[in-house]
């Protein structure tokens, strides 16, 4: 029986993996890599949008005590997260559904952009029908009878619709097309500081002036199930292709571990709405992030 214990505890023993670079106990920062480590968290949450117009957001990698692994070399990087999700307000997303159904029932955009015109263009005519001309009066005339044929007819034809859609039992289909009016449910912006990067080689290059090494992809994003920008900031070197990704690698440089050498921003949404992630990047200050590199 002892020999079975014994044997056991040899096996548990063999199979437990050794302590890597990093692993193990913390130890407190030194003065230098606190005052470096805090004015880098300071800096991105400055340059990340602090709130979006009907969105919460939740901050993350931004709070907790100054600590770095104890077995970390002086001359290796820190590596560092930090993260912002913003999610639409129920009250946002009911208001927005709301009208968007009520602009479904109401006809195309196209279709209320002509009966716009053709209303404002009858107030005009309206106006100018007091004319003392019998001529011009009746010109006028005719031309309000057709301007109210052509708005008479565009009403059918959304009538005609809604009908069509109530009857095919179009509730589905209706609704498809109000998600695809409302704005993006979440958007996320994450920074990893100090590490190597892998871009899918289905990645296609994205321009943003002053910053050339960035991408856009619909597959392969932190987020699943998103579109993303990714944008490196500083020295990274393009190497080699590993199972259709692209390493873009930082070297080690010596110096204080929690002082940024470079840094990959991703901005994620949903992949049916890649507008909202191409307008929330310009809300990030790219200028401010840049100053923190050497």
């Amino acid at each position: 029986m002892k020999r079975w214990i014994v044997g056991c505890a040899l096996v548990l023993l063999t199979a437990s993996p050794a302590l890597a670079d990093g692993d193990g106990p913390d130890r407190k920062m030194t003065a230098v890599e606190t005052a470096a480590y805090e004015s880098t968290r300071k800096t991105i949450r400055e340059a990340l949008p602090p709130n979006l117009a009907d969105y919460s957001s939740a901050f993350s990698g931004f709070e907790g005590p100054a600590l770095l692994p104890a077995g970390l070399p002086s001359d290796r990087m820190y590596r560092m997260s930090f993260a912002v999700k913003y999610a639409l307000t129920a009250e946002a997303s009911q208001r927005q559904a709301v009208a968007a159904l009520m602009n479904l029932t109401q006809g195309t955009p196209a279709q209320q952009d002509k009966l716009a015109a053709l209303r404002a263009k009858s107030e005009e005519l309206k106006k100018a029908r007091k004319t003392r001309d019998r001529d011009e009066k009746e010109r006028i005339r005719a031309e309000l009878k057709a301007l109210n044929a052509e708005e008479n007819r565009i009403v059918a034809e959304i009538a005609s619709a809604n009908q069509a859609r109530a009857a095919a039992g179009g509730g589905i289909p209706a609704m498809q097309e109000v998600a695809r009016a409302l704005r993006a449910k979440e958007l996320a912006i994450q920074l990893r500081i100090n590490q190597d990067v892998r871009i899918p080689d289905r990645a296609k290059s994205y321009s943003i002036p002053g910053f050339p090494t960035a991408f856009a992809q619909d597959e392969g994003c932190p987020e699943f199930g998103s579109y993303c920008i990714t944008v490196l900031l500083g020295p990274f070197e393009k190497g080699k292709r590993i199972s259709g990704e692209t390493e873009y690698a930082l070297r080690a440089s010596p110096g204080v571990p929690t002082k940024p050498r470079g840094m990959a921003l991703v901005v994620s949404g949903p992949k049916d709405k890649p507008e909202a992630v191409r307008n929330l990047l310009p809300k990030v200050d790219l200028g401010k992030l840049k100053k923190l590199l050497p």
